[in-house]
């Protein structure tokens, strides 16, 4: 846990010397500070990667294939796109929630294909899923794909949405697949490492969320 806050306090070190030029936005286009050109954006995409068990192939496929862009990485409001069309993730802060999530569409987008419905099916069985150690997953999908009347949502099964189910359960877990059951795990497969049931959280041992 030391090395990893250790870490962490380096990154935020680099940050503060690097410093972060102002982002802008065009349009419905918000445009960031890049990970090809910006070490400190690079540093805290290799945090993420650091921080939580994405498998060697994911983060080598994400480099390479996948541009990278924050907005403010001062703050960990919060928020982010994937924007297909470029190729891009872009997130407005530097949380690791939105990091995962954004990064797990860019990860499921080419791979969704003939895995749709499958995705949806694997979603519809954990909302129902009985099995204590999946209980906060559970809760998750029974979300999206029953919705929350109470917030006047229908949830993402009407518009047979697979690609957020996707994310959501990928930054609902933070990257650990221990926390759901294994016809869950499968579609995440390359994408993360499982851990040892007796390694710690990634995410408590992140500095923030």
């Amino acid at each position: 846990m030391a090395g990893l806050l250790g870490g962490a306090r380096r990154l935020l070190e680099r940050m503060r010397e690097w410093g972060m030029a102002d982002s802008k936005f065009e349009g419905n286009n918000p445009h960031g500070i890049s990970a090809a050109t910006n070490p400190g954006v690079a540093a805290y995409r290799e945090d993420v990667f650091t921080l939580f068990p994405f498998a060697e192939e994911a983060k080598g496929w994400l480099r390479e294939q996948i541009g990278f862009e924050v907005q403010d990485l001062q703050s960990t409001r919060g928020g982010g796109y994937w924007y297909p069309d470029q190729r891009k993730v872009f997130l407005f802060t530097a949380q690791y929630e939105a990091a995962i999530h954004e990064l797990a569409h860019a990860w499921w987008h080419d791979r969704r294909i003939g895995q749709e419905d499958a995705m949806m099916e694997a979603t519809i069985a954990l909302s129902s899923e009985t099995d204590r150690r999946y209980a906060r997953m559970a809760h998750l999908a029974y979300g999206y794909i029953h919705g929350i009347p109470e917030q006047n949502w229908a949830g993402m099964l009407v518009e047979r949405n697979d690609w957020e189910m996707y994310a959501g359960l990928a930054s609902g877990m933070m990257a650990d697949l221990r926390l759901v059951p294994p016809y869950v795990r499968r579609f995440y497969e390359g994408l993360y490492r499982l851990l040892p049931d007796d390694a710690p959280s990634p995410a408590a041992l992140a500095p923030h969320g």
